[in-house]
């Protein structure tokens, strides 16, 4: 946004699965038509109101010095430019199917849709009124705060994948995901505090650096060490993995050294709202009603 259940079983089906399921089948088995063209709407929706003339999309936006309730949803999938929109639907397409499979190979499709839904119908909101806590005057669009809220939803995502494909228990699971968390934090902070002090980056990338050491020391001494990822068929371990990378990466992206875009100021309190609200949410709803399954 811019100034701008498990061990052999599947919930769902019942069935136990094969012993040596591959992850080919395994995708093929959990994807469904009807979730791919779910993913797809938004997307969709983005590609046609980036269509608009350009003074429509201007009314579209959320102008902190005259908000309304519209513009606070509407701006949310409003982009500036072409560049914009572009960027903005590259990082959506890349973060959410991932979100997705590891939640459906998780066995966890409803959780995904339950975050995918308050996502798009809350966080709109609430990212366009917590904006107004900064009174400035300018105007806010894109859909990147929301893309973070599932960048936030990723480590939770991630260790639930985890627990189900390499059988760890709810407490490993718990802290996979707050370290995730917090490993993002790591990234974004240090960056975020290079745009106003450069002298502390270095200070801060160290600090971070010694925080996910001490985050891997905590995970051993949990009972994760390299054993616990032969368990799985070939792909499983790497789409873990890539679904790590996607977290640093879009978290990179992000918090540009540079916030002054074609598109305007890039309004890294909104990506930072949209990260932390997505993982303390979803966090807080695998806690309170899927820690007992």
């Amino acid at each position: 946004m811019t100034t701008t259940t498990d061990e052999g079983m599947t919930t769902e089906s019942r069935l136990e699965l094969p012993a040596e399921e591959s992850f080919a089948d395994a995708v093929q088995r959990v994807v469904r038509r009807v979730d791919i063209i779910l993913l797809l709407f938004p997307a969709a929706v983005l590609l046609v109101i980036g269509l608009f003339p350009s003074e429509v999309r201007r009314q579209l936006a959320f102008s902190y010095a005259d908000p309304s309730v519209l513009t606070a949803f509407t701006s949310n999938f409003t982009h500036a430019n072409s560049v914009h929109l572009l960027r903005n639907l590259t990082a959506y397409l890349v973060v959410v199917p991932t979100a997705y499979l590891l939640s459906v190979l998780a066995d966890r499709r409803q959780l995904f849709h339950t975050v995918f839904v308050v996502v798009f119908v809350t966080f709109p909101f609430v990212l366009s009124g917590l904006n107004l806590v900064v009174p400035r005057e300018a105007l806010s669009l894109g859909a990147s705060g929301l893309t973070l809220a599932f960048v936030g939803y990723l480590p939770v995502a991630v260790a639930q994948y985890v627990r189900r494909r390499f059988s760890i228990d709810n407490f490993v699971r718990r802290n996979i995901a707050a370290g995730l968390f917090f490993v993002g934090l790591s990234v974004v902070i240090p960056l975020a505090v290079a745009v106003v002090q450069p002298g502390l980056t270095i200070v801060l990338t160290f600090v971070a650096f010694l925080a996910v050491v001490g985050y891997g020391v905590t995970l051993r001494h949990s009972g994760v060490d390299r054993s616990t990822l032969r368990g799985p068929p070939p792909g499983f371990v790497e789409f873990g993995v890539w679904s790590i990378v996607v977290i640093i990466a879009v978290l990179i992206t992000a918090f540009p050294a540079d916030p002054l875009s074609d598109a305007g100021l890039v309004n890294t309190y909104t990506h930072f709202l949209g990260y932390a609200l997505g993982f303390l949410s979803s966090y807080l709803v695998v806690l309170f009603f899927f820690d007992s399954e």
